[in-house]
């Protein structure tokens, strides 16, 4: 049993050390770029769009809210069981406003929600729910 437990340290060890010298190795790699590379900024430090289609779903309900510049529109389809076309002719539908990723209503007031450009969460009855593009 003290046989197993030393090889299980000693792997890790090894496995330890090799993860430390290949992140040196990328530091110093990174100290190497030229200064035309660091007047570009990175891909994770660029903000991401928030344009495009969100959508939300579960047995209850359906969201699909679409962010477009400074505008947003929602449908909400409740989910009643007599089918499809019941459910869409029911439809509620809604709009307002987009000021820094945060979803206001038509007036610019009343903040509802709020985009990152992956996730949308915005206000469903009385819950938060969050939209996936």
């Amino acid at each position: 049993m003290k046989y197993i437990h030393s090889l299980v340290l000693i792997i890790s060890l090894f496995l330890f050390s090799c993860s430390n010298s290949s992140s040196e190795g990328d530091k110093v790699k990174n100290n190497n770029q030229t200064s035309e590379s660091y007047n570009q900024p990175s891909k994770s430090y660029q903000q991401k769009s928030i344009n495009g289609v969100y959508s939300y779903s579960d047995n209850s309900a359906k969201s699909i809210v679409t962010v477009s510049g400074n505008r947003w529109n929602g449908k909400l389809v409740i989910i009643s069981g007599f089918g499809d076309t019941y459910d869409n002719s029911n439809a509620s539908y809604s709009s307002g406003i987009v000021k820094d990723g945060i979803l206001y209503d038509d007036s610019g007031y009343l903040e509802l929600g709020s985009a990152n450009g992956t996730s949308l969460t915005i206000q469903i009855s009385s819950s938060m729910v969050t939209h996936y593009k």
